[in-house]
Order: C-alpha cells, then sequence, then structure tokens
C-alpha cells in the first residue's frame, strides 16, 4: 500500500525545504509506504485535493487569492481527508490517519475495478439462450424466476377470471370458443404470461427483462415487420391448400361472429405472443442459462420446450404434436440464429389469426382450437411440418440478408 500525501510549501523556503527532507528520511528508516509530492498552493489550486491520503501544510496559505485552497482544505477534512499544518514533519497521528484513509481510497478503486470488470462481462455478447448467463448467475436463480412469474401469472388470472365468471352464464360456459366472453378471457389469461415472463427475469436474474424478446435488449420492430410481411401470405397460402386438400366446407357462422372478429383481431396476437415469449423466451433463457455450452442449452431448452408447449395444449394425438413440435423446434432454432423472438411471435401470431379469422366467417370456429378431444392425420401433420421447414428456410434467408442473422447456418446471433 502506497499512501500519498501533498506536501505543500514554498519551494524556496529554506525550512520548507529541511522539513520535507526530514520526512522524506523518516519515511525511508521507518514509512515506506508514504509518498511525500511536494506542491505549491497554485499547484494545488489547480489539481484540488482528490487523490490525496493526507494534506500537510507547511504553512497557512493566507492570501486572498488562496481562498479556494483554503475552502477545499476545509471540505476535505470534513470528508475524511487529514488536513494538518505544521512547520516540521507532521506528528504521528495524522500519518496513522493517512494511511487509513489510503487503505480506504485502495478498497473503494478495488470494488470500483471489480464493478468496471462485472458491468463489462455482463456486455458481452451472448448467444439467445445464454442472455441469463452472466457473472451474476446463480444456480437457484431460475428456480426463483419461476415462482415469481408462476405469482405474477396468478395475479393476472385472477384479475381476469373473476370478472368473467359474473359474465358467463355457467363455468362450462367458460370453455365454449364462440361464447365472446370466454374467448376473449382465454386470449387475456395466456396475454398474461408475458408480464409474467418479464417480472420473472428481472426479479430472479436481476439482468434487463427485455433481453427476453431480443439480445439487442428490445423488439426490433422493423425486422418482426420484414417478418410479418414474408410469413403472412406464405401461411395463408398453406391454409388455402389445406383447405382444399381436406374438402372443407363452409360452415354457418357463429351467432356473435362480429364480436368473435373484433376480439380475434385484437386479442389473439397477445395470446400467441405471451406462449412464444414464456415458451420460447423465458424457459429457454432460464433453463439454458443452467447449461455453460451454449450448443448444450440449446439442443436441452429446444426439448423441453417442444415437449411443454404440447402438453400445454393437452392434446395427446401424435400427428397434433408434432404440429405443435414442429412450431417450438422452429421457434427455438430461429430464436438461436436471429437472436430473437420476432420470427416465430409472427410465425405464431399469423397461425392464429388466419385460423380464427377463417373459423368465425367460414365456420368450423370450434374445431380451430386444440384440446384434448382434438386429432389430426399424417397428412396435415407433414403439410405442417413442410410448410414450418420452408417459412423457417426463408426466414433464415431474409435475417441473413437483412444482417440479423449471422452467416452460416448453425451460428448463433448474440447481443
Amino acid at each position: 500500500m502506497t499512501v500519498r500525501i501533498a506536501a505543500v510549501g514554498d519551494p524556496g523556503h529554506l525550512q520548507d525545504q529541511q522539513s520535507l527532507a526530514r520526512a522524506r528520511a523518516l519515511s525511508r528508516e521507518a514509512a515506506a509506504d508514504l509518498e511525500w509530492w511536494p506542491m505549491t498552493v497554485a499547484e494545488l489550486e489547480g489539481r484540488g485535493l482528490d487523490g490525496w491520503d493526507g494534506v500537510w501544510f507547511m504553512g497557512w496559505p493566507q492570501a486572498p487569492e488562496a481562498e479556494g485552497v483554503r475552502r477545499a482544505a476545509w471540505e476535505a477534512q470534513g470528508g475524511g481527508t487529514p488536513v494538518v499544518v505544521s512547520p516540521t514533519e507532521p506528528p504521528a497521528g495524522f500519518v496513522g490517519q493517512a494511511r487509513a484513509r489510503a487503505a480506504y481510497r485502495i478498497h473503494r478503486e478495488q470494488r470500483a475495478a471489480e464493478a468496471a470488470a462485472l458491468e463489462a462481462a455482463e456486455r458481452e455478447p451472448r448467444s439467445y439462450v445464454h442472455q441469463m448467463r452472466g457473472p451474476r448467475f446463480r444456480w437457484w436463480r431460475p428456480l426463483v424466476a419461476l415462482a415469481v412469474a408462476t405469482v405474477v401469472w396468478l395475479m393476472v388470472a385472477a384479475a381476469v377470471s373473476i370478472p368473467a365468471l359474473f359474465l358467463v352464464e355457467s363455468e362450462e360456459e367458460m370453455l365454449n370458443p364462440v361464447n365472446p366472453w370466454a374467448s376473449v378471457t382465454l386470449n387475456l389469461l395466456l396475454a398474461g404470461l408475458v408480464p409474467a415472463t418479464l417480472v420473472g427475469v428481472w426479479v430472479g436474474f436481476r439482468r434487463s427483462p427485455w433481453r427476453v424478446l431480443s439480445v439487442a435488449g428490445r423488439l426490433r420492430w422493423g425486422w418482426l415487420g420484414w417478418c410479418l410481411l414474408v410469413v403472412t401470405p406464405l401461411w395463408a397460402a398453406y391454409l388455402v391448400v389445406t383447405w382444399f386438400v381436406f374438402d372443407q366446407e363452409m360452415l354457418e357462422r357463429p351467432e356473435h361472429w362480429v364480436a368473435l372478429l373484433v376480439i380475434t383481431l385484437l386479442t389473439t396476437p397477445l395470446q400467441a405472443a405471451g406462449e412464444e415469449i414464456a415458451f420460447r423466451g423465458g424457459l429457454v433463457q432460464g433453463v439454458g442459462a443452467w447449461f455453460r455450452s451454449p450448443v448444450v442449452a440449446l439442443v436441452v431448452t429446444t426439448v423441453l420446450s417442444t415437449v411443454l408447449f404440447a402438453a400445454a395444449h393437452g392434446s395427446a394425438d401424435p400427428w397434433i404434436v408434432i404440429e405443435l413440435g414442429s412450431l417450438a423446434v422452429a421457434g427455438c432454432w430461429l430464436a438461436w440464429r436471429t437472436g430473437g423472438l420476432e420470427p416465430v411471435i409472427v410465425l405464431h401470431v399469423v397461425n392464429n389469426v388466419l385460423i380464427m379469422v377463417t373459423g368465425i366467417l367460414l365456420g368450423g370456429l370450434e374445431e380451430s382450437y386444440v384440446d384434448g378431444a382434438s386429432e389430426g392425420s399424417p397428412v396435415s401433420a407433414a403439410m405442417n411440418v413442410g410448410a414450418t421447414v420452408v417459412v423457417t428456410a426463408v426466414l433464415l434467408w431474409l435475417a441473413r440478408r437483412r444482417g440479423v442473422a449471422p452467416g452460416g447456418w448453425r451460428t448463433p446471433a448474440a447481443g
């Protein structure tokens, strides 16, 4: 440890020269940690008293123009920096105070350096699955994030469901997809996954929750717009093909079709975004933080996200599971390559909105929902997987062209 002491005097004054020489001589014998820096009042006024562990005035400055130095000396003394006025070498008590001040300064500098290094490490670019694996990560943080997210979602669910019970005739009617109140309640319940996930991540990991949206720490609206322009016509074409392949017919519209259409257009995007932010966002980043290798994290979280996403829809039909799984796998891969959820949010929103609007306008809305009774077929599963692969490939091609995804087919976007 080095103790820096400003020795303020007149270099042309013999007594000041002798006092400084004696102080340095004593230091060499018994206090090698002391550094005596000869300063004039004018130099001290220009440099200030910050950074000194002690200030020794060989004579108190009396000149009117030294008012700034005198004021600074009083402020330094009040702030803990020892100040002494002595024509000879300063007393031992002053030196002891300077040593204590030096220890405090060094500790403060070390803490500042550690904080700066920690902040720099926090800002190091990482893949999407490792956004929460910073230097502050501890094994228990994902569990805290999950617990907080669950509590927040239950609060949202209560706020949404309790009023709905007074607006719907029975609890069974709450599961009726053609009931407008049931439809808006379900969409808002799933939309509640957005604040639940963001709050859970913020509390659990103490990092920006917006990194769930992308490695840029925000939703990239321009990129989302490009995804929307690409996905909408491609997915609409896929749904038109399925309409003719399965020889579907126009049925009677639901009684409240106008209300259902408005609810679909306003709340279904929030519902789809909520599912993606939870299953492809918070879940992937929370579990991914447990694994040192980002590739291992990607594989494990893709499997987990796919299984839980399929299970959440309640259908055990293998063809339905394959269709749901294709969206989950594509979403995890798109998030890995593009560094964000924008492509899969768009894909999910466009799929749900188009299917719901078609079911409302052309009939058959009840069959648009996936539940425990839903059944698929090998043909529908194959067509769904094929469409998902095509759309994913086009989105990745566009992402590379737009500079969103790096070159190569497996290199992750980082930020």
